[in-house]
């Protein structure tokens, strides 16, 4: 009974007995080296044959503590990884003893040397590696013939396609056609051509998406190099016409006049922008055209400098003046409507062209009275019974009277009117675009006029120049002015030489030949639009007839397009075009 008491007193002071919740290497060595003696001997003499087992155990009690000791210093390698990593504070030091680790110096050494593999191209999957780059050659040599065959035909205003739409058949357009002809003579086009009629390719790329696609990016290119040059050059004019196209819907052209100072020599460049298809013809609504436009392509209204459209436009915002029909009676009503709402506008006009105008016709239509209609009267002709009162005239003569001095009084008549608008600039800017007349100027008549072109110039507050300045600046650049120099876009040459020493007269002669000479260049967009969209091709989308022109109109920038960026922009467009990646 005694024996029985105290064996439960052992097995109770056991009970309440804590093992240390982290042991250190030496504990763990000491609590399984009892165990795996045990095991170790058993594997030994497993029949119990020996008597002494501490003999057959000692031979390999060397390398049994080892292997305990590296299992040890795992375990609490894992157990201070998990502790240190909890506690950012020792981050730094873990990061430090990793660096320095057997471990990250292997991984280090291994992942050197397979960079260096895949420098050299020596890796085990270097064949595999070949075919692909042969691979993506091959396609990119494909799409640089059709991005060229594409440019060809746009600056040639050449239709894409025909009624059918497949390789190797009759009447696929000239794009297919073109793209057979190549591949006569083309090994990597007849290969490609080859393999669409195995039917080895799904995607052939010769499709009508992709043609309006790669139109679209050769026409964005283009887009990008004139934004830019005309953001360097700051100030710009604005060109704009209406003509209706072959589907009858009114088109009007977006130009932009600009002085290149990024090029050298100074050029001065006319950009064609795009066609718009204009629904609101009123004045408002083309102004609002125009503005949306100048925001959609970032660029500030207030730095328009000149522009070439009618100066009522310009002045009546809203409805537009319309002569009053004399058969369409519906159309009355919209003949009043301007003047019934817009007399304040209508007034301001008629005021400033009284007061500007130069023009006898336009002068004389201004001192016109009301006229009413009346009824007139039927006149008696009288047979005359003198002979002198029927004098005739010789061919000769009548040709003289009735054609030739009538003919010479209109177009004198046209031109005053054509160049009225010119004699106003020379009143302004005369001075700097004749440079004897500068180099000869007295200081009073050189003061006055720098003043008046900064007045001209002025709006609110704020003018592009200071008069006196500009006076300063002259009076020195006559002086140091090479005699060569003979021509305004000579003198923006030498300001660019010596820049900074003449800022207002860098900004005058800028403005100066921004200034718009003519609208040919609207006249020469509508050409192109003809041309681009003729009676078979009057469904044309309106991107597509935007791309087709500037890509025609601006051949010369379309040829310093650089195929290795319009490829590399395809090839980011769709991540199923990687194969055309370098």
């Amino acid at each position: 009974m005694d024996v029985i008491k105290e064996n439960c007193k052992r097995d109770e002071k056991s009970w309440y007995m804590k093992k240390p919740e982290n042991p250190t290497i030496s504990e763990v060595i000491n609590s399984d080296g009892n165990n795996n003696q045990q095991e170790r001997a058993d594997e030994v003499d497993p029949e119990n044959k020996v008597d002494n087992l501490d003999e057959v155990v000692q031979v390999d009690e060397n390398e049994f503590e080892n292997k305990q000791q590296e299992q040890a210093e795992v375990v609490f390698e894992k157990k201070k990884t998990t502790s240190v990593y909890n506690d950012w504070r020792n981050l730094s030091k873990r990061l430090e003893e990793h660096e320095g680790s057997h471990d990250h110096i292997i991984c280090m050494t291994r992942w050197t040397e397979l960079e260096s593999r895949l420098q050299n191209k020596t890796t085990i999957d270097k064949y595999v590696q070949q075919e692909i780059n042969k691979e993506k050659i091959h396609w990119r040599e494909v799409l640089v013939r059709i991005i060229a065959l594409v440019k060809t035909l746009a600056k040639n205003n050449l239709a894409f396609r025909g009624e059918n739409k497949k390789i190797g058949e009759d009447r696929n357009g000239n794009f297919l056609s073109f793209i057979e002809m190549i591949a006569e003579f083309d090994v990597v086009m007849r290969e490609h051509i080859r393999k669409i009629g195995a039917g080895e390719i799904y995607s052939h790329y010769l499709s009508p998406k992709i043609q309006n696609e790669l139109i679209s990016m050769l026409a964005q290119e283009i887009r990008l190099m004139i934004m830019k040059t005309i953001r360097a050059s700051k100030y710009f004019s604005i060109i704009l016409d209406c003509t209706p196209d072959i589907s009858h819907k009114e088109q009007m052209t977006i130009l932009i006049r600009c002085v290149d100072i990024s090029s050298t020599p100074i050029k001065v460049e006319e950009f064609f922008l795009k066609f718009l298809e204009v629904n609101d013809k009123t004045g408002e609504g083309l102004f609002s055209t125009i503005q949306e436009v100048l925001i959609d392509m970032e660029l500030e209204i207030d730095d328009v400098r000149g522009h070439g459209w009618d100066i009522f436009k310009e002045m009546v915002k809203g409805l537009t003046l319309k002569s009053l029909s004399q058969t369409r009676w519906e159309s009355h009503l919209e003949s009043v409507k301007a003047i019934r709402f817009q007399t304040p506008e209508i007034r301001d006009a008629l005021l400033y062209l009284a007061e500007k105008t130069d023009d006898p016709k336009t002068r004389k239509a201004m001192d016109i009275e009301a006229e009413f209609p009346v009824k007139k009267k039927k006149i008696i002709r009288r047979k005359k019974h003198f002979d002198h009162g029927n004098m005739k005239l010789s061919t000769e003569e009548d040709f003289r009277i009735n054609y030739f001095l009538t003919l010479i009084d209109q177009a004198l008549i046209s031109l005053e009117s054509r160049f009225e608008q010119f004699q106003r600039y020379e009143q302004t800017f005369g001075f700097l675009f004749d440079l004897q007349k500068l180099t000869y100027a007295n200081d009073e008549n050189l003061m006055a006029s720098c003043v008046n072109l900064e007045s001209s110039l002025k709006h609110g507050e704020h003018s592009d120049i200071d008069g006196a300045d500009l006076f300063m600046e002259l009076k020195v650049l006559r002086e140091v002015l090479p005699n060569e120099v003979t021509k305004p876009i000579k003198v923006l040459d030498f300001l660019k030489r010596v820049e900074g020493c003449y800022p207002n007269t860098w900004i005058s002669f800028r403005i100066l030949l921004t200034i718009l000479v003519s609208v040919a260049s609207a006249e020469r967009s509508f050409s192109k639009l003809k041309l681009i969209k003729n009676y078979l091709r009057s469904t044309m989308s309106q991107d597509r007839l935007n791309g087709l022109a500037i890509l025609s109109i601006e051949r010369a920038m379309l040829e310093k397009i650089d195929y290795a960026t319009v490829m590399d922009d395809f090839a980011g467009k769709n991540a199923s075009r990687i194969i055309f990646t370098q």
